[in-house]
């Protein structure tokens, strides 16, 4: 991480020597990580070292002068010197140069000297200010340490997040981890969502990222650690400065394939349309010759004329499925929906939805008179009407297509079946998909997946299934409504 350069204070060498200070490190923020028991009996081990030191020089020179000195000014000497050096020394460096100095003058230049007792109330009242001193100087100072600690610490905290979120900002994730690595003196690593960390030298946060999604940032350690509040704030908060950037990649790649999703949608509804405006002009040209041929010819090629006849039939049934298609795909078909019997509407799309010769082939069967719902007429006669061409395509002559309507329960399902040789049980689950033809080559497989997308739009379910005795049954069920009510019997 980089950090500013800390430049030394402008002391004096012996008030650096004096000062206990933090060893410098490799990495600022591995502090937030230590084992302060350690630390904290280093430093007062060498404040006491230090502490004796400067009261042992005292003592030299308030001996040197004890002819000229009275007791009194040897105990503000001392005093001096414990506030003078007490203000630049870490707690508990007060407390031990003034236990020290206290004992030393009570011992060398109190009457009777090299003793240790109190005899008269002056000296008691300079006991209790040397004690009074020496707390108040190791609070202040114990609480000036803390608060520049706690700013250095901040510093560094705030340069760190910046340099990260910086990396990640690059797509650079390796430098993300190495910063924190660099910073902590661990080993960063981004591992899967509840992975723990029972191992006293590893120190895990996770972080949420959108609703499914966890990042873990996971800090391993060469020795035990004691994580401080202030290391468990930072951990999250990279971990959750991981989490933000993972799920940014995220949307973006959602993005990038929505994007694509739609550049291809917009090019395939475009070549959809060329295509279909390009095939009704020679198909219409070919049905047309067809027409002048059999009118010229009296019969003599009536097979030819036939095949060419049903294969420009099949392309315009083509280019009419693309087109409905293509106004499905882009939401151009908006249901109207309406409150209808069930059976009226099964009558209505026989005579206007069903090409005559085929409605000829269909007997209609009412279970449910009075089931009604509410749906888009011509978007369900699009359906059922695919149904019925299917039907009356595979039933064998003379065989009747059966449309039942039926009320189950809480829906109204209208059902065509045939009588032909069914569906496969393979074929089953796939007869809704796009261009799926099964057996039965002859087909384009569009139908009835142009049924499954309209249906999602009108709200209706569709099924297939085996009907009873040979042949298959499709089924599109609709929610059912209350019969249809006039407003002369709903008047009060």
């Amino acid at each position: 991480m980089k950090t500013p350069e800390e430049r030394p204070p402008k002391e004096s060498k012996l008030l650096r020597l004096l000062m206990v200070t933090e060893a410098p490190s490799p990495h600022p923020l591995r502090q937030c990580f230590q084992d302060d028991q350690g630390r904290g009996l280093d430093n007062f081990l060498n404040s006491a070292a230090k502490a004796v030191g400067i009261m042992a020089l005292t003592t030299a020179v308030c001996w040197l002068g004890r002819d000229i000195l009275a007791p009194e000014a040897c105990c503000l000497i001392y005093l001096g010197v414990t506030v003078l050096f007490g203000a630049f020394m870490p707690p508990p460096a007060p407390f031990l140069l003034a236990a020290i100095g206290l004992l030393s003058w009570n011992f060398f230049f109190t009457p009777p000297e090299y003793d240790l007792r109190i005899r008269s109330i002056d000296e008691l009242i300079l006991h209790i200010l040397f004690v009074l001193i020496a707390a108040v100087m190791n609070n202040l100072t114990a609480n000036l340490r803390r608060r520049e600690r706690h700013s250095r610490l901040s510093e560094r905290i705030a340069n760190l997040l910046r340099d990260c979120q910086d990396a990640l900002a690059k797509e650079d994730v390796d430098a993300f981890l190495a910063l924190i690595g660099e910073a902590t003196g661990s080993t960063a690593t981004l591992v899967p969502t509840g992975v723990t960390a029972a191992d006293p030298r590893f120190v895990v946060a996770t972080q949420a990222s959108g609703e499914r999604h966890q990042t873990s940032l996971r800090l391993e350690f060469a020795s035990p650690v004691r994580p401080t509040p202030q290391a468990e704030e930072l951990t999250q908060a990279l971990a959750k400065i991981a989490a933000d950037h993972l799920e940014r990649r995220r949307y973006m790649a959602e993005a990038a394939k929505a994007q694509t999703a739609t550049v291809s949608e917009r090019i395939g509804r475009a070549l959809l349309d060329n295509v279909t405006h390009e095939i009704k002009t020679p198909v219409s040209f070919m049905l047309a010759s067809v027409h002048r041929i059999r009118s010229r010819d009296q019969g003599q090629h009536e097979s030819e004329t036939r095949a060419i006849a049903e294969a420009a039939n099949r392309l315009v049934r083509l280019t009419e499925e693309l087109t409905l298609m293509s106004s499905v795909r882009t939401q151009m078909l908006r249901p109207r929906m309406e409150h209808c019997n069930a059976s009226e509407l099964a009558k209505e799309i026989l005579a206007q939805d069903v090409r005559p010769e085929l409605a000829a082939m269909v007997r209609l069967i009412s279970k449910s008179p009075e089931a009604c719902l509410s749906t888009d007429p011509h978007l369900a006669g699009i359906i059922l009407g695919n149904f019925i061409s299917n039907a009356c395509r595979h039933s064998p002559p003379g065989h009747k297509v059966e449309l039942t309507v039926e009320q189950q329960g809480r829906q109204v399902r209208l059902s065509v079946s045939d009588h032909g040789k069914g569906v496969a049980a393979a074929d089953l689950p796939h007869v809704f998909d796009r261009f799926y033809r099964g057996d039965n080559p002859g087909a384009l497989g569009l139908g009835l997946s142009i049924s499954r997308e309209i249906a999602g739009i009108i709200g209706a379910d569709l099924e297939v299934s085996a009907t009873p005795g040979g042949g298959a049954t499709f089924h599109m069920a609709i929610a059912a409504v209350e019969p249809y009510k006039d407003q002369e019997e709903n008047a009060p």
